[in-house]
């Protein structure tokens, strides 16, 4: 089973998918991001048994990266927590040696870019956060050596 997209844009997915209201509390908000990543990312192919235990370094990130004392900060604090979750989720790729999303996922175009609905941000965010985990390789480590995108 691939990444499951529904678990980012649907409720509970990431705060006010599915119309579903914003969490009351900033750490409650990271959680609540955290929680829609790891369930997204369950079903990654090859399959990780790190994504449970991603979850709570995700969350600890995000609330330090929403409470940044600036946008840039935020931001950058955002693309960090991500990076090492796939870092993360990757190093549980066991037979895999992982090659984690290059890049950052572009959080600076999408939070300053903004959309007409609610939902079309959810949107938006979830299928660059799709776009970029795919990235991500996993290279067999026994012939025959083959690489297998992440999805």
């Amino acid at each position: 089973m691939p990444l499951l997209l529904t678990a980012l844009t649907e409720s509970p997915g990431i705060p006010g998918a599915g119309g579903a209201t914003y969490p009351a509390t900033r750490l409650a908000c990271a959680q609540a991001w955290a929680d829609a990543a790891a369930a997204w990312a369950s079903g990654i192919v090859p399959v990780s048994t790190a994504v449970s235990a991603a979850k709570a370094p995700l969350a600890a990130a995000l609330d330090a990266a929403f409470g940044a004392p600036d946008p840039a900060s935020t931001i950058s604090g955002i693309e960090s927590a991500f990076a090492a979750f796939a870092a993360s989720v990757g190093g549980g790729m066991a037979g895999y040696a992982p090659t984690p999303p290059p890049g950052p996922v572009g959080f600076a175009v999408l939070l300053t870019s903004p959309s007409a609905t609610r939902q079309e941000g959810v949107a938006k965010v979830a299928a660059a956060l799709t776009a970029w985990m795919s990235t991500g390789v996993g290279a067999l480590v026994a012939p025959p050596n083959t690489a297998v995108p992440w999805s």
